[in-house]
């Protein structure tokens, strides 16, 4: 708000009528600071340095308090919590808003406390003062804690330091303002508050008050209904943007996996050329001109793996043929889901868009958030369990949190199972006592750790399996990072009908 110095002390006048209010409470929200006070009642007061909120305004007392609070917070407690208010005003000619407080030093001797709210220019600040030097600042954008304080000084005003835009002439208005004699109003457009000013203004509608705190309330709810309404449909705008952009980016991906595997024939057919030539192969090839199995006469040229021998390339041509063949119709599936996805997001964000209330954008925050809470509430449910053909209990990781606490709780007779050098969940075989281990019950878990890590469509992933008494956590590291030896290597394929049958289980 556009506050001048006689706006102020006519808000200071208002606050002064606190006085012997016993501060109870004291909470920082983003930039305001609120101090429940207790009087004949109890209620919030609330200063605020953003510039489309009212300066100062009454709140109902907040709820229980959570937590401990900031740091800045604490400090503000500790300094501010169980003093009395002495008194509020304004240096003449000044916005600057002071509160005296009487509280305790760290010993329990009073002491005067001075909480100082800045209305200058873009920039509002809050400072709190003891003896003379900087406690404590909201912003410290032109003082430091600890550094000296000194209030405006005072200052001789004429006539035209007035502002212009009330009724009264300036020489009539300037003993008004000296003697406190205010008449506050609220301004009107259309019905509708849109100001509150201490003296009526010139030009405009406006409603008497029977103080200037009472119409900043008004205004200030309505502000506050108007902020919460622009910061969620912004929290909506953001969460569809973020949705349509992964969406978008899996859409592509998937197409052009499936643009892939509709050329898995090439594959097979390179395969064929490989099968029936691996003789003229020789191994560090990068390539090979081999005879056409399909066109008779004709050399067909196949790109080969220098690392690999001639009957490696071989096998990984016609597993990679398989796996593009077994995903096809997959990704067709996938395909169309993220394009109706994709269009039930657009609809969304067009709606979040023509929202014109409140009301209108709450009814939205079900569709578009409703999801992403019910997939964290997902992750919140515990770690994944399974059991084994042998009656073994297998139990998954679900993030990083979740595998630092398996790892931690595991028996020291439990097999540990992680994907080699690959991110993954942290799989914990739990044997039945009495029963042993046998080589189905390792080769599921090891499926189940490489389904559920980043290598879930690939083959012949190898997963490190070794006792828990191995596996130690790294000093320092993030939760989930550990280090571990004598462990044996196993390669699966891990495939969605293999898990299937294990969950059916």
């Amino acid at each position: 708000m556009n506050l001048d110095w006689v706006f102020v002390q006519a808000l200071a006048q208002d606050l002064s009528a606190l006085r012997g209010a016993r501060v109870e409470r004291v909470d920082l929200d983003e930039r305001r600071l609120v101090l429940t006070l207790r009087q004949r009642e109890t209620f919030a007061l609330a200063l605020d340095t953003r510039q489309d909120v009212a300066p100062a305004y009454r709140l109902p007392p907040p709820a229980r308090r959570a937590g401990h609070g900031t740091a800045s917070e604490q400090v503000l407690r500790r300094q501010l919590e169980g003093s009395r208010l002495r008194g509020a005003w304004s240096p003449f000619g000044e916005r600057a808003l002071q509160f005296c407080l009487e509280g305790r030093d760290r010993f329990g001797d009073p002491r005067d406390l001075y909480l100082v709210a800045e209305f200058f220019g873009t920039h509002p600040d809050l400072l709190l003062v003891a003896e003379g030097h900087v406690v404590w600042t909201l912003y410290a954008r032109r003082r430091d804690q600890g550094s000296p304080y000194a209030p405006p000084a005072l200052r001789l005003l004429s006539p035209a330091a007035l502002p212009a835009r009330y009724l009264e002439r300036p020489e009539d208005l300037l003993p008004q303002v000296a003697a406190g004699r205010f008449r506050p109003c609220l301004l009107e457009d259309g019905g509708r508050p849109v100001g509150a000013a201490p003296f009526p203004p010139r030009e405009g509608a406006c409603s008497p008050l029977p103080d200037l705190l009472a119409g900043l309330t008004v205004l200030a709810e309505q502000q506050l209904r108007r902020r919460r309404e622009h910061d969620l449909r912004q929290s909506l705008a953001k969460a569809l943007a973020q949705r349509i952009a992964s969406r978008t980016t899996a859409l592509g991906r998937k197409e052009e996996e499936l643009a892939e595997a509709q050329g898995a024939e090439d594959l097979r057919r390179d395969g064929e050329c490989l099968k029936a030539a691996l003789h003229l192969v020789q191994p560090g090839q990068a390539e090979a001109w081999l005879p056409d199995v399909e066109a008779p006469g004709a050399e067909r040229r196949v790109p080969l793996d220098p690392q690999r021998s001639p009957s490696e390339n071989m096998a990984q041509i016609f597993a990679r043929y398989r796996k593009l063949r077994s995903r096809e119709g997959h990704l067709a599936q996938d395909i169309e889901r993220l394009r109706d996805e994709l269009a039930d997001l657009s609809r969304l964000q067009a709606g979040v868009a023509g929202a014109e209330d409140f009301a209108a954008l709450e009814a939205l925050r079900q569709p578009i958030l409703g999801l992403r809470d019910e997939q964290r509430k997902g992750r919140d449910q515990g770690p994944l369990r399974f059991r084994t053909a042998g009656g073994h209990e297998v139990v998954v990781g679900r993030n990083a949190a979740e595998n630092d606490a398996l790892t931690r709780a595991a028996r020291p007779s439990d097999l540990w199972f992680h994907t080699k050098d690959r991110q993954g969940a942290h799989c914990i075989l739990r044997p039945v006592p009495g029963r042993a281990v046998g080589a189905p019950d390792r080769l599921e878990a090891a499926l189940l750790a490489a389904y559920y890590s980043k290598q879930r469509h690939s083959s012949q992933v190898p997963v490190d399996y070794t006792f828990i008494r191995h596996v130690r956590r790294a000093r320092g590291g993030p939760p989930g990072f550990v280090l571990y030896d004598h462990h044996e290597t196993l390669f699966v394929t891990p495939t969605e009908q293999a898990v299937a049958r294990i969950k059916d289980r």
